[in-house]
């Protein structure tokens, strides 16, 4: 009897002791002890795209995470050699091809000029358009030349300032001046005055318009800027910005803030000769300022610098264009600018009759300037920024960081994906339409 007890005892042990280690290997073990973990969990590994993927998948840059971002711009960056890194600095014009005939289309001679120069953006002034088919055809044809997706701009700010809507059968909206604009105190009609011209735009194969003037307006004898501004208001000038901004943007047309810090209180035209801002630093900060302060907040993807020295922001006479101090210390620090600064057009007098075009580049990246618009001498200007990067006056990094903005704005918008249609066409049905309701509301609000 004794030893049936100390069996059946000792039975008991096992199957309990078999019990416990079942339970234990339980998933469903309600014990919180059980799902501390004594190892840290395996990272998670971001996957690397490829440009070649990028492009063929057609992957919205937008979604991706800044890694992945980084990793695309970088690799493409990568890709390119000197002469095209320094290239994407520039803007070009194309008025002329050859023996001084109007470029209207992109010939031999133009191919030329873009292998030479290798731009990252074209310009376009009125000499260029002849009818919407030949524009579009010559923007298309010099997308599909051009190594890397190029901005094609033109100056279409409404007003005088109309390359396409002043030229006959151009089928593109004639704004009025934003003065007139800015009388009907509407921001939305503003807006949509912008997108109205954006789809214009589109519909040709534009992506960038030299618009708005943010420049606040000073009356009389220093007028400059005159009915191109918003107005002398700065918060109606800043309002109206900013709807000018989004129905360009959201239209698919990059907008560029100008003339930064402030072209309107000035002793005399930036075209001609140097020109002197009267404004004292107060002033700017608290006037002058206003209406990029909003442009940026809005999402403004360029901020133009103007040909003007600003003595009361930057303490000499160093045009704004050209001033470390006010395109670093205060676009980009006081302002928090992150997108990209374009020059005025550098053929301009203020700077041609003070620099060498040499002088002119090279002191503008310096700065802080990402594009340089229309060097009045191109081979010059470019061969600036080569010796300067050979000597060490100008860093990689610091090329690097101009060509990193250029690239993300140029993925943000789509334009490296197999699938991005450099002209976005609209029916002329649809056009007509547009205008006819936006002359409508011009003269009814």
């Amino acid at each position: 009897m004794k030893r049936y007890f100390l069996f059946i005892s000792f039975l008991i042990i096992i199957l309990t002791s078999c019990r416990t280690t079942v339970k234990t290997a339980d998933n469903n073990d309600k014990n919180p002890l059980d799902s501390v973990s004594t190892s840290a969990p395996p990272e998670k590994t971001e996957k690397i795209i490829s440009l070649e993927e990028f492009r063929n998948s057609n992957i919205d840059f937008n979604i991706l995470s800044q890694n992945q971002q980084n990793q695309l711009i970088d690799s493409m960056i990568l890709k390119m050699n000197r002469d095209e890194k320094i290239g994407q600095l520039f803007i070009l014009a194309v008025r002329h091809t050859a023996n001084g005939q109007p470029a209207y289309e992109t010939d031999d001679y133009i191919k030329a000029f873009m292998d030479r120069y290798l731009p990252g953006g074209i310009i376009l002034f009125s000499i260029n358009y002849k009818n919407p088919d030949q524009t579009r055809t010559m923007i298309q044809d010099l997308q599909d030349y051009s190594p890397y997706p190029l901005f094609v701009t033109t100056d279409e700010e409404g007003g005088k300032v109309s390359r396409l809507g002043k030229t006959k059968g151009m089928e593109v909206v004639s704004l009025p001046p934003a003065s007139e604009l800015a009388a009907h105190g509407s921001a939305e009609l503003t807006e949509f005055a912008a997108s109205v011209l954006a789809a214009d735009m589109r519909d040709l194969g534009f992506n960038m318009d030299m618009a708005p003037v943010a420049d606040l307006r000073h009356k009389g004898s220093h007028d400059i800027i005159g009915t191109r501004s918003f107005g002398t208001d700065p918060e109606l000038s800043a309002e109206m910005t900013v709807s000018f901004v989004k129905g360009l943007q959201d239209g698919g047309i990059s907008s560029v803030l100008k003339h930064f810090p402030g072209h309107g209180n000035v002793s005399g035209d930036s075209h001609d000769g140097a020109v002197t801002s009267l404004s004292s630093s107060k002033e700017f900060s608290e006037r002058e300022f206003t209406s990029f302060r909003s442009g940026i907040a809005a999402g403004a993807d360029f901020v133009l610098t103007a040909h003007i020295a600003a003595p009361a922001l930057s303490g000499d006479s160093t045009p704004a264009s050209l001033s470390p101090v006010i395109q670093t210390e205060i676009l980009r620090g006081q302002l928090g600018f992150q997108g990209l600064i374009i020059t005025d057009a550098m053929d301009m007098g203020a700077i041609k009759s003070l620099y060498s075009p040499e002088e002119a580049s090279l002191n503008a990246i310096l700065a802080g300037t990402d594009i340089i618009l229309m060097p009045e001498h191109i081979p010059s200007a470019q061969q600036s920024i080569r010796e300067a990067l050979q000597d060490g006056r100008l860093s990689e990094d610091r090329l690097n960081l101009s060509l990193k903005r250029i690239i993300k704005l140029k993925f943000q918008k789509g334009m490296f994906n197999s699938n991005y249609d450099y002209i976005k066409k609209i029916s002329i049905t649809d056009k007509t339409k547009l205008h006819e309701v936006l002359e409508t509301r011009l003269k009814t609000e």
